[in-house]
């Protein structure tokens, strides 16, 4: 999105027809067919749209809501980068009202990482019993790619036990908090 051209992603429950093909692209749109109900369209920037871009959201749906207002699915990068956006969009004349909002789930582990992180607490490897180079051995894999492996299996296993005890940690970094609504202006 931005400040005079907005591309969506737009999923039909139904197949495209030519006649809406056809109308779209009369009236201005730059329509390309990803598969048989879903287009990517560029068109230029609504008012909704370039005050959500400014507020630095990512628009992941819309949807009409009353006669009046629009539905909006958002991703912010954290929780305080969503208090700020939503600060900015009432700044701006935007009406907003959150109907939702969760954060989504990281991802488990791979069935790699796993077999990894299993490896190296079977082998002492927390314990201080064996070292990285011995561990990589064991593997077939360098020590450049086990540390990797475990760093990443390490902070998927350490932010699901987080949420679990109801820790909520906002780095600033990319947590994935959803908006429901942003009504249109």
């Amino acid at each position: 999105m931005g400040d005079e051209v907005s591309t969506h992603l737009v999923k039909l429950s139904k197949p495209v027809d030519r006649n809406l093909l056809n109308y779209l692209r009369r009236n201005g749109l730059k329509v390309n067919i990803i598969d048989e109900e879903t287009l990517w369209i560029s068109a230029p920037s609504c008012s909704a749209c370039k005050a959500l871009s400014k507020a630095g959201l990512l628009v992941e749906s819309g949807k009409p809501g009353n006669e009046d207002s629009i539905i909006y699915a958002v991703l912010s990068p954290g929780i305080k980068r969503l208090r700020v956006s939503i600060r900015q969009l009432r700044s701006s004349g935007v009406k907003v009202r959150v109907l939702d909002m969760e954060q989504l789930p990281m991802p488990s582990p791979t069935e790699r990482q796993l077999e990894v992180l299993l490896l190296a607490y079977k082998m002492g490897y927390f314990d201080r019993e064996v070292n990285l180079k011995e561990l990589a051995r064991q593997l077939g894999l360098s020590i450049s790619t086990v540390s990797e492996l475990l760093r990443k299996t390490l902070k998927k296993v350490v932010t699901h036990y987080f949420e679990e005890i109801g820790i909520t940690i906002d780095e600033g970094k990319l947590n994935n908090f959803v908006i429901k609504s942003i009504p249109s202006p």
